[in-house]
């Protein structure tokens, strides 16, 4: 069983997680660690859009859960959309913005 753990803990390697945003607790957040430079005042990245959060703004996370078994072949589980180069546009609330969060890598 998963369980939730402080965000104290949570994994700064890149790989998403769930996480509990500490403003509005009944909301989750699929995000992960993606500083710009040393010392970004935003590391942490939502994989629905561009927007990105201070190191504090979560208060516990947690892994993905295991994809579910099946007596089909499946394809790999994969991370969210934006692991597997969704590009958005805009941010939370639809608002387009004018370039890219990050630069090419």
């Amino acid at each position: 069983m998963r369980t939730w753990r402080a965000m104290d803990r949570a994994p700064h390697d890149g790989r998403w997680i769930i996480a509990i945003h500490r403003d509005d607790p009944d909301q989750r957040a699929v995000i992960r660690w993606d500083p710009e430079a040393a010392g970004d005042p935003r590391p942490w990245h939502v994989a629905s859009c561009r927007h990105s959060y201070p190191a504090d703004a979560f208060t516990d996370w947690m892994d993905f859960p295991d994809c579910p078994p099946s007596d089909r072949p499946q394809p790999e589980c994969r991370a969210p959309e934006a692991a597997r180069g969704f590009n958005p546009t805009g941010d939370h609330d639809g608002h387009q913005d004018d370039g890219p969060a990050h630069p090419p890598r």
